[in-house]
């Protein structure tokens, strides 16, 4: 995925080595590029980056420091980004240059997970568990900061292939267009489960599930 936001400043091209790229917004004449990394050489968190796209030019502006942002994702509104971390879920507001402000930190009560999606109001966050195999659901605060965990479920079984499926991973979860139903993609036990979505409570409810064999990722 990709975030940006707009800035003016001249460029030059620096390359790290980058896992999760978000194009966050537009600022007077230039984007801003949020990208998410490991930490565990000389990365330190989540790269902010002005971007000139008319001159094809790119300069790291800052760096804000949190473990393993491994996957990162902009509200609906982009107003506030939420990163993958090792102690759970972190959430910041995009201030009003693009840079980044913590709010909290959050545990999400297991693994650190892989990936995230964000309802259209903006009031639930579900994050995909590769490690735990489990989907947990949090609730997104008025103020846009990550709330307690709403639901939380985990899958159990095995794949097909002994080497790679001995234990659930949930890899992917996306909302159907109408988020009356949540998508999980299982690339552990070869499945995409889906999931009644309660808009109110955030409480998911198992409908149906489908057996593929290559189910890696779901697009949106």
């Amino acid at each position: 995925m990709s975030a940006l936001i707009n800035i003016k400043k001249n460029a030059n091209i620096y390359i790290y080595s980058v896992l999760e790229i978000m194009i966050g917004g537009y600022y007077e004449d230039n984007y801003v590029a949020y990208v998410g990394t490991y930490t565990h050489e000389s990365s330190k968190g989540i790269h902010i980056y002005d971007m000139d796209v008319e001159k094809g030019r790119i300069c790291e502006r800052e760096e804000v420091s949190i473990d393993n942002p491994s996957y990162i994702t902009l509200s609906h509104d982009k107003r506030f980004l939420y990163a993958i971390c090792d102690q759970g879920v972190s959430s910041y507001s995009i201030m009003e240059d693009g840079s980044l402000e913590l709010m909290n930190v959050v545990s999400i009560n297991g693994m650190r997970g892989c990936h995230m999606s964000v309802t259209k109001a903006n009031n639930f966050l579900v994050v995909s568990g590769y490690h735990d195999g489990k989907i947990t659901v949090m609730h997104i605060n008025d103020d846009g900061s990550v709330g307690d965990i709403a639901d939380e479920v985990f899958h159990k079984g095995i794949g097909s292939i002994a080497e790679r499926n001995f234990r659930p991973h949930v890899s992917n979860t996306c909302f159907t267009p109408d988020e009356d139903l949540l998508c999980a993609c299982d690339l552990g036990i070869d499945q995409i489960k889906l999931y009644e979505f309660n808009h109110r409570t955030g409480k998911l409810k198992l409908l149906i599930l489908y057996v593929h064999s290559r189910n890696q990722h779901l697009e949106r």
